[in-house]
């Protein structure tokens, strides 16, 4: 099947992504507006969650790099999505910061998956530093930022995985989306980490999403 969001052209490939004439995500539910498209991925993802909460294997080896957040993200939104699980080609940004060039993707990941393998999972971390190493992680996974949607909950899991190696989680219903984005905006903008860093302190618990 053709990949009209793969063309090589940044312009071609930015409108590929489009149902032609429209502003809505080309998709496999046959949604042709926004809030239907919304709505249905917001059910099928929700439910592609639970079964991997349930069985966290269907992933593969834990490696907790590109290839497991690839993974991850295949997963959730392969009912939704035909590039599920594959690289974006086209530059995103939001509030007008750019994140990774796609061409940079596999610097930033690659990054953090070497800082993850050298924490030991974070099983090597102090719980006084623990907030602090999260942080420097998260700030390089969301300016990797692979998809062209989904990164937000993809990455979330991906966290709640990492965490669950070490016995502990996130409270992800104490984050305002104000909040998470206006913290992850002062870190790449100003590498303040400050924001991210109260963030996890006060969301990480002892109640891991995953159980291995």
């Amino acid at each position: 099947m053709s990949r009209p969001w793969d063309n090589g052209d940044p312009a071609l490939d930015w409108e590929g992504y489009f149902i032609p004439g429209t502003g809505v995500l080309r998709n496999r539910v046959g949604a042709t507006t926004a809030a239907t498209l919304r709505d249905a991925e917001n059910d099928l993802v929700e439910a592609r969650v639970i079964e991997l909460r349930e069985t966290p294997r269907l992933l593969g080896s834990r490696t907790y790099d590109l290839g497991y957040l690839q993974s991850i993200h295949r997963h959730l939104f392969q009912d939704v999505y035909e590039w599920a699980g594959d690289l974006r080609t086209v530059g995103l940004e939001k509030g007008g910061e750019a994140f990774s060039p796609p061409g940079n993707i596999r610097q930033a990941m690659d990054h953090a998956a070497a800082t993850i393998d050298e924490l030991d999972r974070l099983r090597g971390v102090g719980p006084n530093h623990l907030a602090g190493k999260v942080a420097y992680i998260y700030d390089y996974v969301n300016f990797a930022h692979p998809f062209r949607e989904g990164n937000g909950r993809c990455t979330r899991e991906f966290f709640d995985l990492l965490l669950a190696e070490r016995r502990s989680g996130l409270d992800w219903e104490l984050v305002e989306s104000a909040e998470l984005y206006a913290a992850c905006h002062e870190a790449r903008a100003n590498g303040n980490l400050r924001g991210l860093v109260a963030m996890f302190e006060r969301i990480l618990d002892d109640e891991p999403a995953y159980f291995f």
